[in-house]
């Protein structure tokens, strides 16, 4: 009787059993996009190449903990071929400072064989990630995007 009880008690339901076998798919599903963006970032900074991209639009994201999530659109010009790359400004940010932020102009970085695999260049922390000093004249970007 006795053990009974105790395989009873060291079976798992069948429900369990396969959430475990399912976490290690689930975590890789979750870091793909990651990798992907340290492949691409590699990419990069094996023949990286600048251009002058200008904020075209303000795009308005969802909403995360109750805060509006806004994305600066880059258009950059690569031999007549237009291109776009976004990137993050701070949810706290007035109707007049996006509008203000509209035609500005923000470095971008891009893998010179695929122009199309850009990083707009905002933050002292994106400079970072590619090895690069940032520029006294970007010192405004840090009141805009993070």
């Amino acid at each position: 009787m006795e053990e009974e009880v105790k395989k009873k008690q060291m079976e798992w339901p069948p429900s369990k059993a396969l959430l475990i076998a399912f976490i290690p798919l689930l975590l890789l599903l979750a870091t793909i996009p990651k990798l992907y963006t340290i492949y691409e970032r590699r990419q990069i900074r094996k023949e990286p190449a600048f251009v002058v991209g200008t904020i075209s639009r303000i795009e308005t994201g969802q909403t995360r903990y109750r805060r509006r999530i806004y994305r600066a659109e880059v258009r950059y010009l690569i031999n007549g071929k237009s291109f776009t790359e976004k990137c993050r400004a701070f949810h706290s940010l007035t109707e007049w400072q996006l509008h203000s932020l509209l035609e500005k102009p923000l470095p971008v970085i891009y893998e010179k064989n695929n122009p199309s695999n850009g990083v707009v260049l905002s933050t002292e922390e994106q400079f970072g990630h590619f090895g690069l000093t940032f520029p006294d004249s970007l010192i405004w970007t840090s009141q805009y995007f993070y």
